[in-house]
């Protein structure tokens, strides 16, 4: 879905970055296994909005047994964290996939989900909401006319803090800038594993070398309990079908996030 370009000149500056990564992978060093700082990039930062927080608050997930369920009202992230479900727009701009009705008929709303680290609701289609006597968000999706509609996000992502990227780098002496991830995966624990492509290292807040293929893994309502610093920048993403018993494309976004993770590695 992204390699859609306005102007060839988009097209050829994603090609120059990618022959970049390409050249920095050919001298790619392990990365150190443990516990680390990382800045996650802001393609990582949708995908753990998406995967791990998004799916534990659709409101069919939350009532067959989500973690979720039993957090609302309490605090599961740093104070730093608001995460929005998106309808269609955000600050005026027109979203990766803008769901203005839902496929049960109800306008949709933006469903914020944590603010400022508060588990606050879930998204919901019209049984789910009755169920927990809350308000509809129109987050009812179905994939053809003979589907039932369920539960589905739309355009899930962590919002953006105050801080520079190059600041974040500066404060890490030992750690790793995450950037490209591959596949990932969470259940309704919130407990992720995704493929990371590409990243490198931070020594003494500097970049460093790439690092090889690695994975990275946690509980995400712990990996967000500990989110330091977001940078001031913004990106959004349609990347694929999310695959929750009928496919449905999703946007995602975010920041880059400065926390803590645990990388696979030597």
């Amino acid at each position: 879905f992204e390699d859609v370009f306005e102007s060839t000149d988009e097209a050829f500056a994603k090609v120059d970055a990618l022959y970049k990564q390409l050249m920095d992978k050919r001298d790619a060093v392990m990365p150190v296994s443990g516990y680390h700082d990382v800045i996650l990039a802001s393609d990582l930062a949708g995908i753990l909005a998406h995967e791990a927080i998004g799916h534990t608050t659709e409101g069919d997930i939350v009532r067959a047994g989500s973690v979720a369920g039993d957090y609302i009202g309490k605090q599961v992230a740093s104070e730093l964290v608001t995460l929005v479900d998106f309808a269609h727009t955000w600050q005026g701009e027109t979203l990766p996939v803008p769901v203005y009705l839902d496929d049960e008929g109800v306008e949709s709303q933006d469903a914020v989900l944590i603010e400022d680290g508060v588990l606050k609701s879930f998204m919901h289609n019209k049984d789910s909401a009755q169920y927990f006597g809350m308000p509809l968000t129109g987050n009812a999706r179905a994939f053809a006319y003979s589907d039932e509609p369920l539960v589905r996000m739309r355009n899930t992502a962590i919002l953006p803090g105050k801080d520079k990227l190059t600041d974040m780098i500066g404060s890490i002496d030992q750690g790793y800038l995450l950037t490209r991830p591959t596949n990932g995966q969470a259940d309704s624990t919130s407990e992720f594993m995704f493929g990371v492509q590409m990243g490198y290292e931070i020594k003494d807040g500097k970049l460093g070398r790439a690092i090889t293929d690695t994975t990275i893994s946690g509980i995400a309502f712990d990996m967000l309990k500990v989110v330091t610093m977001l940078s001031d920048e913004m990106v959004w993403s349609c990347s694929g079908m999310c695959g929750k018993k009928q496919p449905m494309p999703v946007g995602m976004g975010g920041p880059a996030v400065k926390t803590k993770v645990f990388i696979g590695g030597q």
